[in-house]
C-alpha cells in the first residue's frame, strides 16, 4: 500500500472510549459517538481504518478505533489529493441535471462548458482569457457574487439588453475602478441572481472559478486538466 501523508488535518472532536465499539458497523459508532453530525455516506479509505465521511458539501474522516473525526486533505506521496478527487466527483455527480436554461449563454461551439464564475476573481479573468480564445465551446455561465462589486457587476450583466456584451466587459476588467453602471431596479434581476446562488449551493460549488465539462467537474483554473479532458 502506497504511503500517505494525512496533511493539515485537523482534531475535530476527541472522545473517551466507549465499550463495544468494535462490534459496531462504521455507521453505527459515527452515528452513536457523534448524534450531531448529519452525514450522507461512510465509506472505506485506502487507509485501513480511517473512512471518509460525506457530511454536506464537506468530506471528512472517522476513525472508528480512536473514535475521533479529523478534517483536512489526504495527499498521497506522489501528490495526489484524495480528498479533493472524491470531492470532484460528489461535485460531478450533483452537476448532471443543472438548469442550464438559467444560465448565461457564450458560444456556439459543439462542446458544452458549464463555469461557475464571479466577476473580480483574479483565476476566473485568466479562464475567460482563456475561453474567449476558444471557438469549439459554448459556455454555460452561472455568476455567483463573492463581494458587493461583483454583486453589482453581476446585476450589470442581468439588467443588460446584450449580456454577452456585458459579460466581457465585467470578466475583461473595463468596469473596475468604480465605474458608473446602469443597474436596473428589477425583481427579476434579484430572483435571477439568488437561483444562481442556490445553483451554485446545490452543485456543492465552494469556489470560484469552477467547471463542469464531460461529465467532469474542475475546482479552479487549472489550465492543464480542462485541456485534458477537452481533448487538447
Amino acid at each position: 500500500m502506497k504511503k500517505l501523508i494525512l496533511c493539515a488535518l485537523i482534531l475535530l472532536f476527541a472522545l473517551p472510549a466507549c465499550g463495544n465499539a468494535q462490534n459496531l458497523t462504521p455507521e453505527e459508532a459515527l452515528r452513536k459517538n457523534f448524534p450531531k453530525i448529519n452525514f450522507e455516506s461512510v465509506k472505506p479509505t485506502q487507509i485501513k481504518g480511517i473512512y471518509e465521511v460525506q457530511s454536506g458539501n464537506q468530506i471528512l474522516y472517522f476513525l472508528p478505533e480512536a473514535e475521533v473525526i479529523i478534517a483536512g486533505n489526504i495527499i498521497t506521496k506522489d501528490g495526489v489529493n484524495l480528498t479533493r478527487e472524491s470531492n470532484l466527483k460528489r461535485m460531478a455527480a450533483k452537476m448532471v441535471d443543472l438548469p442550464l436554461g438559467d444560465a448565461l449563454k457564450i458560444g456556439r461551439g459543439k462542446t458544452k462548458v458549464v463555469k461557475f464564475t464571479d466577476p473580480n476573481c483574479p483565476y476566473c479573468r485568466q479562464a475567460f482569457q482563456y475561453f474567449a480564445g476558444r471557438k469549439d465551446v459554448t459556455l454555460y455561465v452561472f455568476l455567483i457574487p463573492l463581494s458587493q462589486d461583483s454583486e453589482r457587476k453581476i446585476k450589470y450583466i442581468f439588467c443588460s439588453g446584450n449580456r454577452e456584451k456585458a459579460y466581457d466587459e465585467a470578466l475583461s476588467g473595463k468596469l473596475d475602478g468604480n465605474a458608473s453602471l446602469d443597474i436596473c431596479q428589477d425583481q427579476k434581476t434579484d430572483e435571477l441572481m439568488n437561483k444562481h446562488r442556490q445553483i451554485a449551493q446545490q452543485a456543492g460549488v465552494r469556489a470560484t472559478p469552477t467547471f463542469y465539462i464531460k461529465g467532469k467537474a474542475v475546482d479552479g483554473f487549472d489550465k492543464k486538466m480542462l485541456e485534458d479532458i477537452l481533448g487538447n
